[in-house]
Parts: C-alpha cells; structure tokens; sequence
C-alpha cells in the first residue's frame, strides 16, 4: 500500500501549525513554556510568546510538517514499490 506523500504532507503540516501555534498562545497568554520558546525562537525566526509569534510558529510548524513528513511519505513509496518489484 503506498501513501499519498502531498495528502500526507498537508495532514501532518495543518497537526504541526497548531501545536506550534497553541505553543505560542499559551506563552503568550499564560507564560507557560517561555524557556522552550527562547529554544525554538533560535530555530525558527519570528517563533515567539506573542499573538503574531505565534503565527509565524504556525506558518513554521506548517512547513516543516509537510517537508518531513511528505518526504518520509516518499521514502516509503520508494521502498515498499522496491520490495513488491522483488
């Protein structure tokens, strides 16, 4: 069975944009989590504990969501059609 890599991708990267988007509401509003934030701001510029960080967090999570898990999506495709070939 293969998997569609841009379905799987586009799940995973809306799955990643709202938990880096929660992340950063949360500190924002709460101050729950600043110490990661500081982490992952280094990682990911514009990633911050205000409302807009928070978006930028979520436009981040969505791509690097999709870019991870539509290649590993691929990968797969690659190895299970070699192993059906054989």
């Amino acid at each position: 069975m293969k998997i569609d890599a841009a379905k799987f991708g586009i799940a995973f990267g809306i799955i990643y944009a709202l938990v880096f988007f929660v992340i950063g509401i949360l500190a924002a509003v709460f101050g729950w989590g600043t110490e990661i934030m500081g982490l992952m701001g280094e990682l990911y510029i514009g990633f911050g504990p205000t409302p807009l960080g928070a978006v930028v967090g979520a436009v981040w999570g969505f791509v690097i969501g999709f870019a991870f898990f539509g290649c590993a999506a691929w990968i797969y495709n690659r190895l299970v059609g070699r192993t059906e070939a054989d």
